[in-house]
């Protein structure tokens, strides 16, 4: 890659931070604050000066309090991304959708796969209307749902009622921080959160 081809990068790269902030409505001041950063070193990432390392911006999306997967899809796939909605037409979509899954991990992929036809009782499509009333309702009550939800896999494990004993299981750990992160993105007010953990030195986000 030529150093032309490397400022085109770094300037794309740099509109995660500048597009994420400002869809929340934040200021860089505020930014600067929340990271314990100066504002010259949040306007220099926002210009593709110079870029935060993975902490970093692991905590720009934690004191936004937004999910920061559509930015960076949006960085590593512009064509299928950028400006994708749910009005973009079935082609787009199909594309969009498709390239998810082939970027994900093969235990995501196991997991999506139980969803849709492992013999646990529930129809996929029931399951997914599950789903996408529970992201329609507020941070709190997500929170409340999901910790129902952590405590009833817990007591029917230990009681060795789990239905699909032998399929894939829950990423346990994650989904205990994703419900403390939810709860303190309610506490401060926040739409949304960031889940980082390290498993065995590996970040899972």
């Amino acid at each position: 890659m030529n150093k032309e081809e490397q400022s085109v990068q770094k300037k794309r790269f740099s509109q995660i931070w500048l597009t994420s902030r400002t869809d929340a409505g934040k200021t860089q001041e505020f930014m600067a604050m929340g990271l314990g950063v100066s504002t010259k070193t949040v306007q220099n990432w926002e210009n593709g000066i110079t870029s935060p390392d993975l902490f970093m911006g692991s905590e720009w999306f934690r004191v936004l309090g937004v999910n920061p997967l559509p930015y960076y899809l949006s960085y590593l796939f512009p064509d299928l991304f950028e400006g994708l909605s749910p009005e973009n037409d079935d082609d787009a979509i199909d594309q969009a959708l498709m390239a998810l899954i082939r970027n994900s991990t093969a235990v995501e992929k196991r997991e999506l796969l139980f969803l849709m036809a492992g013999r646990h009782g529930s129809p996929w499509y029931s399951l997914l209307q599950l789903f996408t009333a529970h992201c329609h309702t507020s941070m709190q009550s997500r929170v409340t749902a999901a910790r129902s939800v952590l405590d009833s896999y817990e007591m029917d494990a230990a009681a060795g009622r789990l239905v699909c004993p032998s399929n894939v299981k829950p990423d346990i750990a994650f989904l205990k921080n994703a419900i403390e992160e939810g709860k303190k993105a309610v506490i401060a007010g926040k739409a949304g959160y960031t889940n980082v953990i390290e498993t065995n030195g590996v970040k899972k986000t």
